[in-house]
């Protein structure tokens, strides 16, 4: 996302100077016994089956399984930026995603975005943030809520939190929720930021605490957090360091012990990659990351966000080596242009299904910007991930170079 004061140069010259591309070379790939495999996308938004029309920019996307059914909710507006026209649409399948129905609408006639589907002691709510209409600013204003009551009838939406805070991630450990979020002066004007990562906890799903008490878990650069926790309670963290603070730009790594959850070590000086909308999960003991990936990069070797703006990006999945600790690059999952929300629960046997957004394929080396403001949009797929031995799911549409446009 482009904002702040620096939005309206960015918007402007980052078109004429094009896609700054450079040729898309991965970065290097270690040998690893991970036995990667997966599915070719399954196209949700749009599809034949949606029974919502969107609109042509589609994404901020999540998943979950609740009472014998898969839920999908996703943002979908005219563009990347925000908008009034903004709607915030959930649907649910019995088969897997083959067919959908419709859950509910949410239009406050303003920005929303980052949906989080949260099931947890029987009950589905989703939370995700208010933000302004303005399209060259961020302007979080509050996070709103809503609890299924049955098929397709939601409660009235709820303020959960009337402050500027963004929810990131939500993962549920040791009969609780979890949650990282931040607020500040993201996209500030000082030459390091200010932004806040709060770490919070709840019993019940209705109310939330700081973990230990700890007004915020971190204070600088930092804005996007996901986390997982390992077997015995430990947590690792990946954050997007996009403002940058004294360790620099880029991305950081962090790990806290299950005896002081809220006291995080992370790593100084900051990876200079970019990790942007990073979502982790757990395979047996193994950390795994899956986040959009910078072609030309990295961001903070020379940190100028036009120059990230007008370059081709990826999504890529990566695994966490904790002893360096640094992300290994395993290979990259469908994603081009304008892309990288990814939203991921297990299945069995290492199997795991993942949503995520992103440009045509027919236009690969389009850049950032470009694709965000393309009227071709953004669409949703899923697609099944698998890890160890590969399942049939995998081993039988395993993804191939000159996938054509979903049309």
């Amino acid at each position: 996302m482009i904002h702040g004061s620096h939005a309206i140069f960015t918007l402007v010259i980052g078109l004429v100077v094009g896609a700054c591309a450079s040729s898309d070379k991965a970065p290097e790939t270690e040998d690893s016994s991970d036995n990667l495999s997966h599915s070719l996308p399954r196209w949700v938004v749009p599809s034949e089956n949606l029974p919502v029309t969107p609109l042509a920019s589609n994404n901020n996307v999540d998943i979950v399984v609740h009472d014998g059914r898969l839920f999908l909710a996703w943002r979908t507006a005219p563009f990347h930026f925000a908008s009034p026209a903004t709607r915030m649409e959930v649907v649910s399948s019995t088969d897997a995603g083959a067919t959908w129905d419709h859950e509910c609408t949410f239009e406050l006639g303003t920005d929303v975005r980052e949906p989080r589907l949260i099931s947890f002691q029987g009950t589905l709510q989703i939370l995700f943030f208010e933000a302004g209409a303005d399209p060259l600013t961020f302007d979080p204003r509050r996070i709103h809520r809503s609890f299924r009551e049955d098929f397709a009838r939601w409660t009235p939406l709820e303020v959960l939190l009337d402050e500027p805070e963004v929810p990131w991630d939500i993962k549920e450990h040791d009969g609780a929720l979890w949650m990282t979020s931040y607020r500040g002066e993201h996209y500030g004007e000082d030459r390091f930021g200010n932004v806040e990562v709060l770490f919070k906890t709840s019993t019940d799903g209705l109310h939330w605490d700081l973990v230990e008490g700890a007004p915020h878990v971190l204070l600088g650069g930092s804005s996007e957090v996901a986390f997982e926790f390992t077997e015995s309670g430990d947590l690792w963290a990946v954050t997007r360091n996009e403002d940058g603070d004294v360790t620099g730009k880029g991305s950081r790594i962090c790990h806290a012990t299950a005896e002081a959850l809220s006291e995080w070590d992370c790593t100084n000086p900051s990876d200079p990659e970019r990790y942007d909308s990073p979502e982790m999960f757990r395979h047996g003991d193994t950390m795994y990351v899956v986040a959009r990936r910078d072609v030309g990069g990295p961001y903070g070797e020379d940190p100028d966000m036009l120059a990230y703006s007008g370059r081709p990006k990826r999504t890529a999945l990566y695994r966490l080596d904790t002893e360096a600790p640094r992300l290994i690059h395993l290979l990259d999952l469908p994603g081009v242009g304008d892309t990288a929300f990814p939203s991921i629960i297990p299945g069995k046997d290492g199997t795991f299904l993942l949503a995520n957004y992103t440009s045509p394929f027919s236009t690969p080396d389009i850049s950032w910007l470009e694709a965000q403001l393309s009227p071709e949009g953004t669409q949703i797929y899923l697609l099944d991930l698998c890890l160890g031995s590969p399942s049939s799911t995998c081993r039988d549409g395993v993804l191939h170079e000159g996938l054509e446009r979903n049309d």
